[in-house]
């Protein structure tokens, strides 16, 4: 938090200085610059201090200060009226930073804290919770090696399914298979319409500090059916595209985490599922990126997208599954929630 501040405070005095060779262009004669030099500038080519603020909102330098600490810093009439009566400028100009700096530093810590866990608070990690609806027997693998017994009641975490006869649950430090019919598992819930902006989708990614093998990183956001693509490097992300996405449904849920693109191929049918696809990405196991859902003879058989709908892999439309395999390399890392 400190560096926000510090960061912010230097970002302003940088601007300070641009706004000065601004002001020489008007023909101001050039000399030592200070506080109060750029005040009378100010004045002098008529600029006013609303739209000086706006300059450096334009560069994101005043979105944690209130507007009345804002005109208390750069109101031109006041500060040139004052300071003709102390007949001191650079002394006035300090007296009046000396006064305000300490309640513009806190409400600058608060408000950015706050927008900070504002941004923050718009993602949430999308669980799939189900009921045991009596004594479930778990195992090391699909009814092999019996580590345990889950009792009537408890509630567990879906991880993964397998066909839908066959879920890979925890529940606190406890991890294995249980039958399906062992589970009660809710319906799938609202999609999330609230739209994040291309701002607050970046700081997310950024202040998440993901890596990458490659200059590209991918974010499946589940409660709202996106995909994004971004590239950059760690702390440097931007955003490239956002594509509409269909994944699991609650009771073939597609699975949550960090995990990473590996191999591809144009097409491929399950005989076990019913379907198939164009241009599929693996990213984990049998959990693939792919086209929108096909027949064997790659006829179209379900389009949807925008809600949860698949057997667990992330369908996208025929243009973004093509464009995904196309430019979205192996290393990749893909983030979901």
């Amino acid at each position: 938090m400190k560096t926000v501040l510090k960061n912010s405070f230097i970002c302003f005095l940088i601007i300070s200085q641009l706004f000065v060779l601004n002001v020489e262009a008007h023909g101001l004669k050039k000399s030592d610059t200070n506080y109060m030099d750029i005040f009378k500038s100010i004045d002098e080519v008529k600029v006013s201090s609303w739209e000086f603020t706006k300059i450096l909102y334009n560069y994101g330098l005043v979105k944690g200060l209130g507007k009345n600490h804002i005109s208390m810093i750069i109101s031109t009439d006041k500060i040139l009226e004052a300071a003709n009566a102390n007949k001191n400028y650079n002394l006035y100009v300090s007296s009046i930073y000396e006064e305000q700096i300490d309640t513009i530093q806190d409400e600058l810590i608060t408000n950015t804290y706050n927008e900070e866990e504002r941004i923050l608070s718009l993602v949430n990690t999308s669980k799939v919770n189900a009921e045991v609806i009596e004594d479930a027997n778990y195992y090391q693998y699909r009814g092999n090696i019996l580590l345990g017994t889950f009792p009537k009641g408890k509630v567990v975490e879906i991880l993964k399914d397998f066909s839908t006869e066959w879920y890979k649950v925890k529940s606190e430090d406890k991890t294995g298979w249980v039958r399906g019919n062992f589970l009660d598992i809710p319906k799938d819930s609202e999609i999330n319409t609230h739209e994040m902006t291309k701002e607050e989708i970046e700081f997310f990614v950024n202040h998440s500090e993901f890596s990458s093998n490659s200059y590209y990183l991918v974010w499946v956001d589940i409660e709202r059916q996106l995909t994004h693509v971004f590239l950059g490097s760690e702390g440097n992300w931007n955003l490239k595209k956002t594509m509409l996405c269909s994944t699991g449904k609650n009771e073939s849920p597609t699975v949550r985490g960090l995990y990473k693109i590996q191999e591809r191929g144009t097409w491929f049918y399950s005989h076990r599922l019913g379907g198939g696809a164009k241009h599929w990405v693996r990213f984990h196991g049998e959990y693939l990126f792919h086209s929108i859902t096909m027949d064997m003879n790659q006829n179209i058989i379900d389009d949807t997208l925008g809600k949860r709908a698949s057997a667990g892999c992330i369908r996208l439309s025929l243009e973004d599954s093509e464009w995904f395999y196309s430019y979205v390399p192996q290393g990749t890392t893909v983030y979901i929630n």
